[in-house]
């Protein structure tokens, strides 16, 4: 058993490590280990290594059903209320008021199966063309149907890179997976790799092949998972919106569906229903089945790394609405970047 326990951790951490993919050989042996989680000690080598990626995440399998956390703004209000993980301006019952001209849905990453399943449910809802709104800034793609992402710690494997490097280093990792048996696993509560599995990868596609393919259009937004949205990013998805064809379709998503998918329905729905109270916009796209992005914690405790996180989304929210206030009427000539260096004591 022992040696066979090696075996599994010298391939493990090889392809961890390297991204280099198995010998049909070396995958057969890994499955015969039955292991079913990454050591601790390896992912303490993967965490001095900062935030590279060093495995293939399950994200969602290829099955017909719809994505997780999947939602449009004419669903209906959830009624399973989480105080404990609601803002102190949280609304029980915001206005409606704009929701069925918003035109935007939002869910988890979806495989192939999925976004099947999900394409007639909004063609039924959409009058214009719809536009898938990628906000990954982690490489990702489908592998088998199996939509899958290149995950390091926090899922910061490309933090840092622009938008171009990390469109590059996606592009690389799925040619060099196309054909290759690599390593797929889920990943527990703590993050941990668990069920680490060999498979061919027999198909694969990027995001935008797979849109393209079943006749919708593709947006990317490369952001950072769990951080408010970087100034070019927000400045590029208001230049986007300014050119969209009347009645068009928004999906948006990121990995689970919550908080960057919530963060860019929330600023879409400022800037479509200037009007309204920020309150209002916030919960009701909580209560839609996202995330409450005005939510923070009160002490944070040790080991709790997003309330710093947290703490800025609740404090850019009023700085957004106001440069919404500032900026509709004109449709947002000024960029968002532009009116933060002119408004420096906001």
């Amino acid at each position: 058993m022992r040696k066979k326990q090696k075996i599994f951790m010298a391939l493990m951490m090889a392809a961890f490590w390297s991204g280099a993919q198995l010998s049909g050989a070396s995958a057969a042996a890994l499955a015969d280990t039955g292991e079913q989680s990454m050591s601790m000690a390896a992912q303490a080598s993967v965490t001095k290594r900062g935030y590279d990626g060093y495995i293939w995440r399950l994200d969602a399998k290829d099955r017909e059903q719809l994505p997780r956390n999947f939602r449009t703004v004419n669903s209906a209000y959830r009624t399973d209320v989480d105080r404990k993980k609601t803002g102190k301006d949280f609304v029980a019952q915001p206005t409606r008021e704009g929701l069925s001209g918003l035109n935007m849905s939002g869910s988890a990453q979806f495989s192939a199966g999925e976004l099947a399943v999900m394409v007639p449910v909004l063609k039924a809802q959409a009058k214009g063309p719809i536009y898938i709104v990628d906000l990954r800034q982690e490489s990702h793609g489908f592998i088998n149907g199996d939509a899958v992402s290149w995950y390091g710690p926090r899922d910061w494997g490309n933090i840092g890179k622009t938008h171009a490097a990390a469109l590059k280093d996606e592009d690389m990792r799925l040619r060099r997976a196309r054909g290759q048996i690599v390593t797929v696993a889920k990943l527990n509560g703590d993050k941990e790799a668990v069920s680490p599995r060999p498979v061919k990868a027999e198909s694969v596609m990027s995001e935008q092949q797979l849109t393209r393919k079943n006749g919708l259009h593709y947006y990317r937004i490369t952001a950072t998972d769990h951080i408010w949205p970087a100034p070019e990013n927000i400045d590029a998805f208001i230049a986007f919106t300014r050119k969209l064809p009347k009645d068009a379709w928004l999906h948006f998503h990121c990995q689970a569906g919550q908080g960057r998918t919530t963060t860019y329905m929330v600023l879409y729905d400022m800037m479509k229903n200037p009007g309204l109270p920020l309150k209002d916009i916030v919960s009701r796209q909580y209560l839609l089945g996202g995330a409450d992005i005005s939510y923070t914690i009160a002490n944070p405790k040790p080991g709790q790394w997003k309330a710093p996180y947290y703490e800025e989304k609740a404090r850019m929210l009023p700085q957004f609405y106001a440069y919404v206030q500032a900026n509709h009427a004109d449709g947002f000539r000024t960029s968002w970047s532009q009116w933060l260096k002119d408004h420096p004591e906001t």
